[in-house]
């Protein structure tokens, strides 16, 4: 490819139907409110319009999308929607395919086209009730329920078991090493002892 520069990006566009959220689009509302994230879009202004949107009751479903480096503003642009609206949440990932061009620098050679397969994350957000059968459904508030409830007990738990494991086993440790210190001690101690003894003994056998 040293006899190529790259061109432009053709990124395919994406409709409707290619949405991974045919299971979980809601009934009553077959037409929801579709926000293109990019890497260069602001993230205020995006969200004033959903917003907007929701709030004039004009949509009751928004649908974020993004890929390449549109990636982290679009869950930025989730999470702070779900910060004001109680909506349900459907994550998923999906594939778009981007054309690559690369322009020849020599004569002879023709023009190359690449296909490629870029990651996009699709996050649907309703304020009508979803299904609890819907695979990755997140219910409005569930995030905060789950750090302050019982998902978050778990880690700290674990973490005090295992210093009262290590606690019980450093202190069986020194136990040990105590036993071990006062015998030694006590062995050393009788043999000056009874060494001290035996001259004091012979001495009064001989006077």
């Amino acid at each position: 490819m040293m006899h190529y520069r790259k061109a432009e990006n053709v990124e395919k566009e994406l409709s409707k139907s290619d949405l991974p959220f045919e299971d979980c689009m809601p009934t009553s509302q077959k037409d929801f409110l579709w926000m293109h994230v990019k890497g260069g879009t602001k993230v205020s202004n995006v969200i004033e319009f959903a917003q907007a949107s929701l709030n004039k009751g004009e949509h009751r479903c928004v649908v974020w999308s993004g890929s390449g480096g549109g990636v982290v503003k679009t869950i930025s642009c989730a999470e702070v929607l779900k910060r004001s609206h109680p909506v349900y949440q459907v994550t998923r990932m999906a594939y778009t395919s981007v054309e690559e061009h690369w322009k020849p620098q020599m004569e002879g050679l023709e023009e190359i086209i690449v296909n490629r397969q870029i990651p996009t994350l699709h996050i649907l957000m309703s304020l009508d009730e979803l299904p609890d059968s819907i695979e990755g459904l997140q219910k409005p508030n569930t995030s905060t329920d789950f750090w302050e409830g019982g998902g978050a007990n778990p880690k700290p738990q674990h973490h005090q078991q295992q210093q009262q494991q290590q606690h019980q086993g450093s202190s069986s440790r020194p136990s040990k090493r105590n036993r071990s210190g006062r015998n030694k001690p006590s062995q050393q101690h009788g043999r000056p002892v009874a060494e001290e003894n035996q001259p004091t003994s012979q001495s009064q056998g001989q006077g």
